[in-house]
């Protein structure tokens, strides 16, 4: 597929954008200045291609007309998945799923979300797929008396057992809206990932459900409508009714109410942590959630970081309370945002642990630490490919560049 339009002017918003730390469009440096480690590079290829070409570019239909926000995955697992939208004629809508061959596989009725984040005429919608085979591309389409889309691809996830690498992309610190975030999300077409998470601030400045709309879903529904979005949520998200709309907008797993939860994707689990509630209640779970996972790689999400040199710096409350639990664990890996820059640490008693807050909301300066691998202040996402004894981590710029890598080596548990 054509990438969409790149910013190339971006630095004629520079002196616009000049506002206060929190507030606004704030630009950053795009392109690395410094390199780290680049003797690992990422194999280049399309998170989409496969999925095109097996269903289609999943346009909107002329019938789409009241689709106020496109459809986009949620917790995509070996055998389900959900599908969200929001609609202003949500009457006998309906999603319609087929096997790229055109074979009808099921038609998944709609159901409405009640919910006062919304205006007067717009409705949340979801539909769950059940009864799917893992590892195995579907093209669903959403419908009513005359078609909403056509055709959109995506790929259920892959069983523990399976000998492919799990593909993710990270990012966080993204939603402002500006040049530096839209160039970044150019980028992202370049990465054969099979999921994205999010290391929380996605909407800002306030997480408004306006800001959701138009700096999350209107940025990235390309990728969200194929590719499934596993967010954890920051403190930006929490400036409006204690995060009631980041809530709204995702249907998230687990039993954490939305705000911290686990899932598995073929070798890997994944926990996304809420550093804006009580981290007690998260710590019990936490020892509960990891003792109970046999697959052979764990990775923690968050959004305040354990370790970081940038302008917040450390959480070392969190640390005090997370690093035991990741250490007795086996925890290969923990990423973190809030700090917007990136930071590759030195392994903490076994744990690797990186900032990506450079999503695209302007980057901040960093230095480095006496824990402090490698740093630099730059607009970026990392794309982790995660085989079966090693991890590897890449860092790209929104340039493109590959600036940063790291390998972890499989903890036997």
């Amino acid at each position: 597929m054509s990438k969409p339009m790149r910013f190339t002017l971006r630095y004629l918003f520079v002196a616009v954008l000049a506002v206060p730390a929190c507030m606004g469009n704030e630009a950053g440096d795009i392109g690395a200045t410094t390199l780290g480690d680049t003797s690992h590079p990422a194999e280049r290829g399309s998170p989409l291609a496969a999925l095109q070409a097996a269903c289609g570019p999943g346009a909107m239909a002329p019938g789409g007309v009241g689709v106020r926000r496109q459809p986009y995955l949620q917790q995509v697992t070996t055998t389900s998945a959900m599908i969200g939208w929001v609609t202003t004629d949500p009457v006998g809508e309906r999603i319609e799923v087929t096997t790229p061959a055109g074979a009808p596989v099921m038609t998944a009725t709609s159901e409405v979300q009640r919910s006062k984040q919304r205006s007067a005429d717009e409705t949340q919608m979801w539909s769950t797929l059940s009864g799917l085979e893992p590892d195995t591309i579907y093209c669903y389409s959403l419908g009513a008396a005359e078609p909403r889309t056509e055709r959109i691809g995506f790929r259920t996830a892959p069983l523990s057992t399976s000998t492919a690498p799990v593909r993710f992309m990270a990012f966080g610190d993204s939603g402002g809206g500006g040049p530096d975030q839209m160039a970044l999300r150019d980028q992202m077409f370049d990465f054969p990932y099979d999921l994205i998470v999010h290391t929380g601030d996605i909407a800002y400045d306030s997480g408004t459900i306006a800001e959701f709309e138009d700096n999350v879903f209107a940025v990235y529904d390309e990728l969200f409508k194929s590719v499934p979005f596993f967010p954890a949520a920051g403190n930006h998200e929490y400036e409006t009714l204690q995060g009631a709309p980041f809530r709204d907008v995702f249907a998230l797993p687990g039993d954490g109410g939305e705000q911290w939860y686990s899932y598995d994707w073929g070798r890997v689990h994944f926990v996304a942590l809420d550093t804006e509630a009580d981290y007690e209640t998260q710590v019990e779970w936490l020892e509960l959630d990891l003792a109970a996972n046999e697959l052979p790689w764990t990775i923690i999400y968050l959004h305040r970081p354990p370790y970081s040199s940038g302008k917040h710096g450390s959480d070392l409350r969190l640390r005090s309370l997370l690093e035991p639990i990741a250490e007795r664990h086996g925890v290969q890996l923990v990423l973190a945002g809030h700090d917007h820059d990136y930071e590759r640490m030195k392994p903490q008693a076994g744990v690797a642990y990186v900032v990506t807050g450079g999503g695209g909301r302007g980057t901040r300066d960093v230095g480095t630490s006496d824990f402090t691998a490698f740093s630099e202040a730059v607009i970026h996402f990392v794309y982790v490919e995660v085989g079966i004894d090693e991890l590897v981590l890449h860092a790209i710029d929104a340039t493109g560049t590959e600036f940063d890598s790291m390998v972890v080596p499989r903890v036997r548990k």
